[in-house]
């Protein structure tokens, strides 16, 4: 473990999971962690990119692929003292209701809810023989209102959402705490994908009139999962440049 920047209380010395940790949103939350004095284990697909997100944060790497139960089990056979747990793998997966195969609304859900709440149960199991944790869901504005193009990233996103508030009432006996993070437009991979056409027309709805980074995700998770959000439960904390402000 590496010499925290800037130790934070309910932060420092607890073990933190990551899963899609290894890039963008997940990765700048992975580092903020580990600069706050969190061990951190990131988590994604991909073997060779948990081992360079390790090692670029000074954490561990576990591959665990969420679509997979029998993967998200052995990430916590690996990892037996969760105590922080983001839940930030994800893709996207633009496109027209009407074009969009059944196939692909259950692959959004699979990855963005199925995968998210399987590791949020066996992150809280660990969690209530600990004395309690905190938990962050990475849904999305997207996932908050409609957005033409967005029907199954969207859903999954708002199923997540709607997640929070069910999994923060009934752990909250066993002092744990679930809370949401909902980024707006924000610089990674997945919008990088974007027709320029359809970048400008969604950031002209965005009051800073610029996109948000990942670093910009990374102090509003670390808020929620310490000490200083220790009576926020249930809530879902939207980052977007007041784009909902509207």
């Amino acid at each position: 473990m590496t010499t925290p920047t800037r130790a934070v209380a309910g932060i420092e010395g607890k073990v933190a999971i990551v899963t899609g940790g290894t890039r963008g949103i997940g990765l700048a939350i992975a580092g903020a962690l580990a600069d706050a004095g969190a061990e951190v284990v990131v988590s994604s697909r991909s073997e060779s990119s948990c081992a360079e997100a390790a090692d670029a944060i000074g954490g561990r790497g576990v591959a665990c692929d969420v679509q997979d139960p029998a993967a998200v089990e052995r990430l916590f056979q690996v990892v037996t003292d969760c105590q922080l747990f983001v839940a930030c793998a994800g893709l996207s997966s633009p496109g027209l209701a009407r074009d969009l195969p059944l196939s692909e609304l259950e692959r959004m859900m699979q990855v963005h809810y199925t995968g998210a709440v399987d590791g949020a149960r066996r992150a809280a199991a660990q969690m209530k023989t600990l004395g309690g944790g905190s938990i962050v869901l990475v849904t999305s504005v997207w996932g908050l209102g409609g957005q033409p193009g967005t029907l199954a990233y969207g859903a999954a996103k708002a199923a997540l959402a709607h997640a929070v508030k069910v999994l923060a009432i009934e752990w909250a006996r066993d002092q744990i705490r679930v809370n949401g993070l909902a980024p707006g437009f924000i610089d990674t991979d997945m919008t990088s994908e974007m027709p320029g056409g359809v970048r400008d027309k969604l950031l002209s709805r965005v009051p800073m009139r610029r996109a948000g980074t990942p670093e910009e995700m990374a102090g509003p998770a670390v808020f929620l999962l310490s000490d200083a959000a220790a009576y926020v439960t249930g809530h879902t904390l939207v980052a977007d440049g007041g784009e909902r402000a509207r």
